[in-house]
C-alpha cells in the first residue's frame, strides 16, 4: 500500500475504535501485524488505542506496487497472538504470496473462533482467482470480504462497524458461483431486533419474500420489506422490516 493508502486505513481504524469506546464492544487488547514482501510482523500488542493508532501512523510504504505480499503469514501471526474470539481486519491491495498457509490459517480460525474481515482495494479487485483465498477465509470465519477502491474505503466504515458487534448473530451464510440462481431461507424469531442482509457480488439481482408472503424485487429500492439500503464496492447492505417466521 502507498502512504496515502496507509493514511486511509488509519482513518478507518480510528473511526472503528472511536465508535466502540465506552460500549460493550470496546476491545481489551489491540494487535497490529504489518506485512509486505518478503517480511511480516513484528506483532504489536497494546491496551491503549492511541498507541495502536500511532503505530499504524508510523508505518510507511516500501516499494509500492501490487506484487504478492505475505498477508497470510501476517494473519497467521495475528491469530496466534490474539485472544480467542477476536475480530481481525486485514487491509490489502495485493494477492497473497503465501497461499500454502491457507489450510493452517483456517485451522487457527476454527480453533480460536475468530472473525476475519478482508478489505480488498483496487489492485486486487479485478483478479478473481487471486482474491479467492480472502473470500474463502472470510466465509469460514463468518467475516466479510469487501472489495472497494481506496476512495470508497471510508464509505465502507459503516458496513464494518455494523458487522463488528457482539450482538450480531448470523442467521444464514451462503456462497454461490456467479450466474447461478438459487433460493435461500432463514428463520427469524422474536429475539431478532434488526435484520441486515449483506450481499457481495456485481450485477446481483434478487427477490425477497417475508413470512406473510409479501415480496420485493432488488430493482425496487423502496418497498414493503426494505427500510434502508447502502451500496459500496462489491457490497450491498439491506435493512429489513423484522417479522417472525421463515
Amino acid at each position: 500500500m502507498s502512504d496515502d493508502d496507509i493514511d486511509a486505513v488509519l482513518a478507518i481504524t480510528s473511526s472503528i475504535i472511536d465508535s466502540k469506546v465506552g460500549t460493550e464492544d470496546e476491545p481489551s487488547l489491540y494487535i497490529l501485524v504489518p506485512f509486505n514482501d518478503p517480511d511480516f510482523g513484528p506483532l504489536l500488542k497494546t491496551t491503549d488505542p492511541n498507541v495502536f493508532k500511532n503505530a499504524i501512523d508510523s508505518l510507511r510504504a516500501e516499494g509500492g506496487g501490487d506484487s504478492p505480499e505475505m498477508s497470510l503469514s501476517g494473519l497467521q501471526l495475528a491469530l496466534t497472538g490474539a485472544p480467542p474470539e477476536s475480530e481481525i481486519f486485514l487491509f490489502t491491495d495485493a494477492p497473497a504470496k503465501d497461499t500454502h498457509l491457507k489450510s493452517t490459517v483456517i485451522t487457527l480460525i476454527e480453533r480460536t473462533k475468530s472473525v476475519v474481515n478482508f478489505m480488498i482495494t483496487a489492485a486486487l479487485r479485478s483478479r478473481r482467482r487471486k482474491r479467492a483465498a480472502a473470500e474463502d477465509l472470510a466465509q469460514v470465519s463468518g467475516g466479510l470480504a469487501i472489495e472497494v477502491t481506496m476512495a470508497e474505503l471510508p464509505a465502507a466504515t459503516s458496513i464494518i462497524t455494523q458487522s463488528s458487534t457482539s450482538s450480531l448473530v448470523s442467521l444464514l451464510q451462503a456462497n454461490r458461483n456467479p450466474g447461478k440462481a438459487d433460493n435461500f431461507t432463514f428463520s427469524v424469531d422474536e429475539s431478532v431486533r434488526k435484520i441486515t442482509v449483506y450481499i457481495a457480488g456485481t450485477s446481483t439481482t434478487f427477490s425477497l419474500t417475508n413470512p406473510s408472503g409479501v415480496s420485493q424485487e432488488s430493482r425496487n429500492n423502496r418497498g414493503p420489506l426494505i427500510t434502508a439500503s447502502q451500496s459500496v464496492g462489491n457490497f450491498k447492505t439491506l435493512q429489513l422490516k423484522a417479522e417472525t417466521g421463515l
